[in-house]
């Protein structure tokens, strides 16, 4: 036997298979689905509202500057103006973004004045006349006589007068006298974008109306207010009088939306850190849409609860009677719950745990009340990091780090301890007293019922500190404290540090500053806790990647190249596997783009036309003259779809051969 190189095991024919565990039971993976679709969109109804608000505070500031500059104009209107009014807003970079503030500008514009506004793209105004066409009928479509039998449509006629073209301004000017309008406001969304011909064009022909139609005009810029007044004419530049409004951009958005949403104290379901990372890596990376973050938290939501049975224990006021007995099993399969059973054992608490595996009545009272405290300890840490974040933005520490990065850090586990919170509390130890009064004058907004600091006692004895001097305090541990000292022993020049002696109040201050560094290092030990450490962690923080995925980030150039070279694989039928049941062969029942796209990968850089055509022709067609046009046909339709897709494209060199491309997605 030592000399054979293998063996082979043959096991005795008499010898049966082990036995498996066959499943007695039936597990309903939909249990449970009418209640958790309902805790749903109870709890995505509140961070709707949150995200609501958040898009309509952003940019009130801006959006009442922009109101306050129209209702100025329009009471201006008597007067003779030799200048369209015009706001040129900047908008920031994110084009995405642009559609949803001029929709928000449009309703503080409509609510808050007496003026109609319209939005125009550069996709809908190729030229003037149909730029005209637009302006008409959005304008004109604004009557509020309900017995007007086509609203969308002006009136191609006068009464009194000659025909009116559908791109004369006299429509606008007949619907101005009915609605007695005080300006009409024309917003163009990406002003960038038009042609510059076209830009002067319009900005002379509203000019020469300016003595009877009110215009108001708003550039959305995606650059900057001076390379926009670059590409415009002199005197075009001398028809527009107007101001610039800086709009707050995306990434400053998305931040407020993130600590209204994902960081809020209030939050009953939390997104885990990695998936957190993941959308704000998107935003920054690829899209800086609001949208979007919306649609990546949303979606979060429902894969949480559309997935996940025990998700049913988030609805609010939930009773035993109202569960089934597939939501308790699914609790038990949790990782949470096996850990925290393993530690009842540990600590000799064997009964309670049979009692929990046993009893669904004993299970649903410790899931009630872990529910109930795992959302608590998640609220601390959210307020935690609210207040870090504070503390290093009333201290105006350097690097800035925003708060969605310190929540996610605190989310994973890996803030408590970190020299982000070191550098935060050696900077508080050194403080002087006229830092510390707007340290806590900026702590005091984030004060609330997850905070257990006392500030008022702080603030009084900071007070009373202050009254008898007029110089700031400073701790021991300041270094303007330190002093040098040099002293030459043997012929060597030593040097030692030295704490220079304290007054009164500066020893009264230190203990102060020290007393206050302690109980803020305690309250960030006690708050910044690992929450996948918690039981039923599943339940209160969605932290799963692979959905969110493959739904914001696919790869169709995988799936479009794999569907053509395997067409079997997606089509699922007989007659795509190829030839005797080789998937890898080619043969004539396969769709014609496949087998074109399957002779590309097995050809060189440059292919001839008429070689492909000829190979195509042996394997699709069918050997009779009389259907060689249908098998044209086919080849063509292929080509031009793999065109389509940025597969191949024509040689410059060689008209009659195509060549690959690198592709670059859908």
């Amino acid at each position: 036997m030592e000399h054979q190189r293998c063996y082979i095991y043959e096991p005795p024919e008499t010898e049966e298979r082990a036995p498996k565990r066959q499943r007695t039971g039936k597990f309903n993976p939909q249990a449970q689905l009418s209640e958790r679709l309902q805790t749903y969109r109870d709890i995505w109804a509140q961070q709707e509202e949150r995200i609501q608000d958040t898009l309509e505070g952003a940019d009130s500031a801006t959006q009442d500057k922009i109101v306050n500059f129209i209702s100025a104009s329009a009471s201006s209107s008597g007067e003779t103006q030799f200048a369209i009014p015009t706001a040129l807003i900047v908008a920031g970079p994110s084009i995405a973004s642009h559609g949803p503030f001029f929709e928000r500008l449009g309703r503080s514009i409509t609510d808050d004045t007496n003026s109609v506004y319209v939005v125009l793209t550069s996709g809908e105004c190729p030229n003037l006349k149909t730029l005209l066409k637009n302006l008409i009928k959005k304008v004109t479509s604004r009557v509020e006589d309900e017995d007007e039998d086509d609203v969308d449509r002006p009136s191609v006629s006068s009464r009194y007068g000659p025909k009116l073209l559908n791109y004369d301004l006299g429509h606008v000017q007949e619907w101005q006298k009915k609605t007695c309008a005080a300006s009409i406001v024309v917003a163009l969304q990406d002003s960038e974008a038009f042609d510059l011909g076209l830009l002067v064009d319009m900005v002379d022909l509203f000019h020469s109306w300016l003595d009877r139609l009110p215009f108001v005009l708003l550039f959305g810029i995606a650059t900057s207010a001076e390379s926009f007044e670059e590409r415009l004419a002199g005197n075009s530049l001398r028809y527009l009088e107007g101001e610039k409004f800086d709009v707050t951009q995306s990434d400053e958005i998305i931040e407020k939306l993130f600590t209204a949403t994902v960081a809020n104290t209030d939050a009953r379901l939390r997104i885990g850190p990695n998936l957190c990372h993941r959308m704000l890596d998107r935003q920054k990376d690829h899209v800086q849409n609001t949208q979007d973050f919306c649609d990546g938290l949303k979606y979060a939501y429902m894969s949480h609860f559309y997935a996940s049975v025990p998700s049913v224990f988030l609805k609010d006021g939930i009773a035993f009677e109202d569960l089934a007995a597939d939501a308790f099993e699914a609790v038990r399969n949790l990782p949470s719950f096996r850990r925290w059973v393993e530690e009842k054992l540990e600590d000799g608490q064997a009964q309670d745990v049979r009692q929990l595996l046993d009893s669904n009545e004993s299970l649903f009272d410790q899931i009630t009340q872990h529910i109930k405290s795992g959302q608590q300890a998640l609220s601390n840490l959210s307020h935690s990091t609210h207040v870090l974040a504070g503390i290093r933005e009333a201290l105006r520490m350097s690097p800035s780090v925003r708060l969605s990065s310190i929540w996610t850090r605190a989310a994973s586990g890996e803030l408590n301890g970190s020299p982000l919170v070191r550098e935060t509390m050696l900077s508080i130890k050194k403080i002087p007293s006229d830092k510390l009064v707007q340290l806590l004058a900026a702590m005091n907004e984030l004060e609330s019922d997850y905070f257990s600091i006392d500030l008022v006692s702080s603030q009084q004895r900071l007070d009373s500190l202050l009254k008898d001097t007029d110089a700031p305090l400073r701790t021991q541990h300041d270094v303007r404290n330190d002093s040098l000292r040099t002293t030459v022993v043997a012929q060597k020049v030593l040097l030692s540090k030295h704490k220079a002696a304290l007054s009164e109040q500066d020893k009264a201050y230190s203990d102060l500053v020290t007393r206050f560094h302690d109980e803020l290092d305690a309250y960030f030990t006690s708050s910044l806790i690992d929450p996948r450490t918690l039981f039923l962690s599943e339940i209160l923080m969605y932290d799963l990647k692979s959905p969110h995925t493959e739904v914001f980030q696919p790869k169709p150039r995988f799936a479009v190249e794999r569907a053509l070279a395997s067409p079997h694989d997606y089509l699922g039928c007989d007659c795509c596997t190829g030839v005797d049941g080789n998937p890898a062969a080619l043969s004539a029942t396969q769709p014609a783009t496949a087998i074109v796209y399957q002779m590309y990968l097995e050809s060189g850089t440059l292919i001839n036309v008429s070689d492909l055509w000829s190979a195509f022709n042996a394997i699709a067609g069918d050997g009779v003259e009389e259907n060689e046009p249908k098998t044209m046909a086919l080849f063509q339709r292929a080509l031009a779809e793999l065109k389509y897709l940025g597969l191949v494209k024509p040689s410059r060199k060689k008209p009659d051969h195509i060549s690959k491309i690198m592709w670059k997605g859908l």
